[in-house]
């Protein structure tokens, strides 16, 4: 643990609990959390994170409803939002991994308010059914050539994020009823980064989110240390997540020339290595998940997409674009096209829903904006 490894790096400086509230006032709560990563950036994150379940567990640990732990996840994935200020007491890195030590000053009636935002959005959203893709790739020296690499399927890391979004009640498209063609070709998809491909497959089986990852260990380096054999790999991490209609990216998180060891040899050694080195990517991965599905956010800014067909000219578009920017909550229209079929994005925290409430009452001279049909981000119009 990288926990263990920051205290021998500095030993004798004192590293403070992930306890309890140091001082609290009738609404603001002080807590002192550790947080680990792959970059400073990572780890303070983490450790505003860990300060944030903290006072969950403190205030909300009583709470008796059914979606408790996906309101608590979501509530904790928000954390830069919460922590009304913060302080650095300590940082340091091993090995590639960052430690961050922080006092956080937290609002109580914000972290109230935000569980009673949460809970009510989470019965607006429904769950989203995600389609979990992973690659492990292992490069073992010791096998003689041409079998050093070994492909699967499938991952220690991915199952990880699978059995933690099920556990939150989300909707999973399950790898054993995929058909065998669809697993080959998802395999090659995730390798070779074909987004086309595998946004074709997660609209085939009704995906509204996918996940592609993959994992990979090269080695291992025989080494001893106090006596004991290790086997010694190399890993590299990438996961990300992208909103099936749009392909808008989600997340992405790398974690790259990590190294780690493990007394059992060949792939099952890889396998355990990969899944200490990137466990802490995986969990990292599943909260800015929540963090963007419950924002309807694609990347940082919302947006909802347009596409109108049959537009007759420039001028129309134009005119389109400029009704558009007058919905209540668009901030911005980006328009694509001058004719024909038009794409029109726009940010806003509205849902696709909100946004068709409105279009239906758009009015214009000389040609109406029919909405043929509607998903979560995109709605379909015809000019008529």
């Amino acid at each position: 643990m990288l926990r263990h490894r920051l205290v021998a790096l500095i030993s004798g400086v004192c590293l403070f609990a992930l306890s309890p509230a140091l001082c609290a006032d009738d609404d603001i709560i002080v807590i002192r959390a550790h947080g680990e990563g792959i970059s400073k950036d990572a780890a303070l994150k983490d450790s505003l994170r860990r300060a944030i379940e903290q006072v969950n567990m403190e205030i909300f640990s009583k709470t008796k409803v059914q979606d408790f732990a996906l309101e608590s996840d979501v509530v904790i994935s928000r954390a830069s939002g919460l922590v009304k200020d913060y302080k650095i007491l300590n940082e340091v890195a091993s090995q590639g991994l960052f430690g961050v030590d922080v006092e956080a000053r937290i609002s109580k009636k914000l972290m109230d308010a935000t569980w009673g935002d949460v809970a009510i959005l989470l019965k607006q959203l429904g769950r989203p059914k995600i389609m979990v893709l992973f690659t492990e790739i292992i490069h073992d020296l010791d096998r003689k050539e041409p079998n050093r690499e070994i492909v699967q399927f499938d991952s220690i890391l991915g199952t990880a994020i699978e059995r933690k979004l099920l556990n939150l009640g989300f909707k999973l498209v399950n790898p054993s009823q995929m058909k065998e063609i669809d697993k080959k070709k998802a395999e090659i998809a995730v390798m070779n980064n074909d987004m086309a491909t595998l946004r074709d497959m997660a609209t085939r089986y009704d995906a509204q989110v996918y996940i592609k990852g993959t994992a990979r260990a090269s080695g291992p380096e025989h080494t001893t240390a106090a006596g004991i054999n290790l086997n010694m790999w190399e890993t590299d991490v990438t996961i990300q997540g992208f909103w099936t209609e749009t392909a808008d990216e989600m997340f992405s998180n790398t974690m790259t020339g990590m190294r780690g060891g493990s007394r059992v040899a060949g792939p099952a050694g890889a396998r355990q290595t990969l899944e200490k080195t990137g466990q802490k990517l995986a969990e990292a991965s599943v909260s800015d998940l929540l963090e963007s599905w419950t924002r309807g956010t694609a990347g940082g800014q919302g947006d909802v997409i347009i596409e109108v067909v049959n537009v007759a000219d420039a001028r129309q578009s134009i005119t389109i674009k400029k009704a558009l920017e007058t919905l209540k909550g668009v901030e911005e229209v980006v328009k694509e096209g001058a004719k024909g079929n038009v794409k029109y994005t726009l940010q806003t925290h509205l849902s696709a829903d909100n946004v068709t409430e409105q279009l239906v009452d758009l009015k214009f001279n000389n040609f109406t904006l029919d909405v043929e049909n509607q998903k979560a981000k995109t709605i379909a119009c015809k000019v008529k």
